[in-house]
């Protein structure tokens, strides 16, 4: 750590540079309104419009969430006081059961599948509300099969309703036939199990549910082992750094590295930003109304959304200068960059895994938590073997390679010409949490690895420890989809 050194990014004196090139000021205000409006689009899209963020999740897809979730915590009891801890710190504290209520309580309508509504009946159910429950099933009336059926399910099995050996019967093979495999299934069989008095069947859906819940709570041992070494290691950097500033012991043995000369202005930095980022909005907009458009985002999103402006700013701004854009942002000399700011990648890792666990208890505290709509990536849980890769591939190396170079190599480069490093710092970590449309928690969670992440260009003059703790913070995001979902 002691290699590392705060720097100043200045855009250089101006005989280092040529003439300032000049763009229209009407162009650079009509792409500042396009790109306002974009976000302001986004920004409605979020936190008005609950059509919007429903519209596209396909019911499989929370069925697959609240199972896997609520079959984890079935097992909470048999971890540690070390695990229980640490899954607690992990914004879970035991209310999982209450929270995937109300998020079926957001899809459950008249045209919802009878699937989610059987789903949301048991978990009014499960959490013993007697009132909402007999409320709930009173509505259901008796319709066409197979809601009739599940309003006999959920009668029997929390209504206290009794039946006939013969109905047991029928109703445990029709219940194995409509209802997936899953937490539900298991919960709903067992509790009619329990009201007939079938103790083998009882323990054998035990069973089966262990044997389904074992491997996710397995990867979430390996995860948590992982993450608790890299935040030890990342303490241990964190006390030698403090006590090496404490010292006042900087070496320069790093300087050539460290220095940077922005082969921009402000003016100039500025122009091209809201340039890329009107064309990106743009080219969004009209592959959207195209035939498989979505198909096409999905396939293309990368590209559409980040190549605008990496080649516009490479275009205008470096080539000019007899410079390319990954000289200006610090990527030069990659393999000893790389060595040299291990220490600082780890640090980075360690303070974005804390920074997230905080701002979720935080969020816990008040009520709010993040959407699953929000982390859950659909083709990383049913996508093909390739889409699986492809996915992976976009976002642990092409997202935080492009989004590191404009949201930090350019964007807080040009803020930095003209401000000072903090309200730089802040400014860009605003934009780029913002440009990612969250909600409140997901968004600080993004805010505060952007200000990491600016902070370590500060540091360093490179995008490289930035793009690499990027990586690594997308990576066990990806990890953790794929093991306890997939």
């Amino acid at each position: 750590m002691e290699s590392e050194q705060l720097v100043e990014v200045t855009s250089g004196t101006r005989s280092d540079l040529q003439e300032e090139i000049r763009f229209s000021p009407l162009l650079t205000v009509a792409c500042l309104l396009v790109c306002a409006a974009g976000m302001g689009l986004l920004f409605w899209a979020v936190t008005l419009s609950d059509d919007v963020r429903l519209a596209s999740p396909a019911s499989r897809d929370l069925e697959r969430i609240a199972s896997r979730m609520l079959g984890f915590e079935s097992r909470l009891p048999e971890l540690s006081s070390f695990e229980q801890v640490m899954y607690r710190l992990g914004g879970q504290d035991g209310e999982t059961l209450e929270q995937i209520q109300l998020w079926y309580e957001e899809r459950v309508e008249d045209q919802s599948s009878s699937l989610d509504r059987l789903y949301l009946g048991m978990l009014y159910g499960e959490a013993g509300l007697t009132e909402q429950f007999n409320r709930f099933v009173m509505r259901w009336g008796m319709e066409h099969n197979p809601p009739a059926l599940f309003r006999r399910l959920l009668e029997m099995g929390y209504g206290q309703r009794e039946t006939s050996p013969a109905d047991y019967v029928f109703l445990q093979a029709r219940l194995a036939e409509e209802v997936p495999t899953n937490w539900f299934y298991f919960h709903l069989a067992r509790r009619i199990a329990v009201q007939s008095g079938d103790q083998d069947l009882q323990a054998n859906l035990q069973l089966q549910e262990y044997q389904l819940t074992d491997p996710p709570l397995w990867k979430w041992r390996v995860l948590l082992v992982g993450e608790v070494v890299v935040i030890g290691i990342g303490v241990v950097l964190l006390i030698r750094l403090g006590i090496a500033r404490l010292k006042g012991r900087a070496s320069q043995s790093q300087a050539d590295l460290a220095e940077i000369r922005v082969p921009w202005t402000f003016r100039e930095g500025i122009a091209v930003l809201v340039r890329g980022g009107a064309l990106t909005i743009l080219l969004m907009g009209l592959v959207v109304v195209m035939p498989d458009g979505i198909g096409i985002i999905e396939d293309f999103g990368i590209a559409l959304l980040y190549l605008p402006p990496v080649l516009l700013t490479s275009l205008l701004l470096c080539r000019p200068r007899k410079q390319s854009l990954l000289q200006a942002v610090g990527c030069s000399n990659v393999w000893q960059r790389l060595k040299s700011g291990l220490p600082l990648v780890v640090v980075l890792v360690t303070l974005g895994l804390v920074g997230d666990w905080l701002i979720v208890l935080g969020g816990d505290a008040f009520q709010s938590s993040v959407h699953w709509t929000e982390w859950f990536v659909p083709q990383l849980i049913w996508g093909t073997r390739m889409e699986l890769i492809k996915t992976t591939i976009d976002f642990v190396f092409l997202a935080p390679f492009f989004e590191e170079l404009i949201f930090r190599g350019i964007l807080f480069t040009t803020l930095r010409t003209k401000f000072s490093f903090p309200l730089s710092m802040g400014a860009s970590g605003l934009i780029f949490a913002l440009a990612h449309g969250y909600g409140l928690i997901a968004f600080l969670t993004v805010l505060w690895s952007g200000l990491l992440w600016a902070w370590a260009y500060e540091r360093t003059g490179s995008v490289i420890p930035g793009m690499v703790a990027h990586a690594v913070n997308n990576g066990v995001v990806v990890f953790s989809l794929v093991a306890f979902f997939r």
